[in-house]
């Protein structure tokens, strides 16, 4: 039963974060806005503590208020299919503009689950530790406003956090070593049948749009002082 009533939780507030756009574009006033939002962060504290009844109380009173606002502009509201859970995976250290345009992509397939790279296997795959650590990491990208729910990864099994969650989706940034092919495969031993995106370009152009770029513009600067 627990498990059921978070699994509707999480479906309650990521359908009520996707259709705050339509909010946004019917000219909705600040302070109603602001009303539904509180309920909304509420939701999110309750299931945050693991009280699963009172998050689906306050986000099921936003999406009543929000069902009402819109119908009274003539708009239908646009609930979309949020069933689907949606995972991507990296180290997540100096979020910049990339980081931004990957997650909103992934938000759009679906409730939108982020694993954060531990910082011992940051270190064995990179060769160096990560600027930020790992508990820090995460509770930047949970306060990303495309991320749902966001977990510390595994530090023996990259895939042990992903058989808890199984996901719909999971969705491959264009620098992920892991083949695709092979990645299905070791899921389905697992018993998942999980659809595999591979991104084959980066979000953003920007020579700032990678860690390792701000690091050597960090350097750079401190050079020259």
């Amino acid at each position: 039963m627990q498990e059921q009533l978070k699994e509707l939780a999480e479906k309650y507030i990521s359908n009520l974060e996707a259709v705050l756009n339509d909010l946004k574009t019917a000219n909705v006033e600040s302070h109603i806005l602001e009303h539904i939002r509180n309920y909304l962060a509420d939701a999110k504290y309750y299931y945050s503590h693991q009280d699963y009844i009172t998050a689906i109380v306050c986000a099921s009173y936003a999406e009543g208020v929000t069902d009402g606002v819109l119908l009274s502009r003539g708009l239908t509201p646009k609930w979309v299919n949020q069933n689907k859970k949606v995972l991507v995976v990296g180290t997540w250290d100096l979020i910049h503009l990339g980081h931004i345009k990957f997650l909103w992509f992934a938000k759009k397939h679906g409730r939108l689950y982020v694993i954060v790279a531990k910082d011992v296997n940051v270190t064995k795959a990179k060769g160096r530790p990560p600027i930020i650590p790992e508990e820090q990491r995460a509770e930047v990208i949970k306060n990303l406003k495309p991320v749902d729910y966001v977990i510390i990864g595994d530090e023996n099994d990259f895939l042990k956090p992903v058989e808890e969650i199984k996901p719909d989706i999971i969705i491959l940034g264009p620098d992920e070593q892991y083949p695709p092919e092979k990645l299905q495969e070791d899921l389905k031993r697992r018993g998942l049948t999980t659809e595999i995106i591979k991104l084959t370009q980066r979000f953003s152009d920007s020579p700032l749009s990678s860690s390792s770029a701000i690091i050597r513009r960090i350097l750079k600067i401190y050079e020259k002082q």
